[in-house]
């Protein structure tokens, strides 16, 4: 049976969409082969193609998207904000770790170490923001 497209949906096809659409835009700009992992010190150690690249991250989020939903469906949380919120959080930290990623293999200087400390604090916010929607500790 098949199920209709959600605001959810919308959003985080949206966010693939604009994210793949970067790609697509600098990909004359981009190199053969790709940085597209990096080391805590902000030294690449992992490449690819410029074709996968460009592509993986688009791709992980609509499979990221698919597991999330059908997380929510298998446990769904108390609030079901909190799914919705914890997703567009998700869509939004990957794409732009695929800004990063783009920038990067672009020749812009990129500060991973302030890219760490923003991973962390997303991490500590979206954590609290699932704790908040479902034990609703009076905030």
């Amino acid at each position: 049976m098949a199920r209709s497209l959600t605001r959810l949906d919308a959003i985080t096809g949206g966010l693939a969409l604009l994210t793949a659409l970067a790609g697509v835009v600098v990909y004359p700009r981009l190199p053969a082969e790709m940085a597209i992992h990096f080391s805590a010190t902000g030294q690449p150690d992992n490449f690819a193609p410029k074709p996968v690249a460009v592509a993986a991250i688009p791709v992980v989020m609509i499979l990221t998207h698919l597991v999330m939903q059908w997380a929510a469906r298998v446990d769904p949380p108390t609030d079901p904000r909190t799914m919705t919120g914890i997703t567009v959080a998700t869509m939004l930290l990957l794409a732009a770790v695929q800004g990063l990623v783009l920038a990067w293999n672009l020749g812009y200087a990129v500060p991973f170490d302030l890219v760490l400390v923003g991973v962390l604090v997303w991490g500590a916010l979206v954590a609290g923001y699932g704790i908040v929607r479902e034990y609703g500790l009076g905030i």
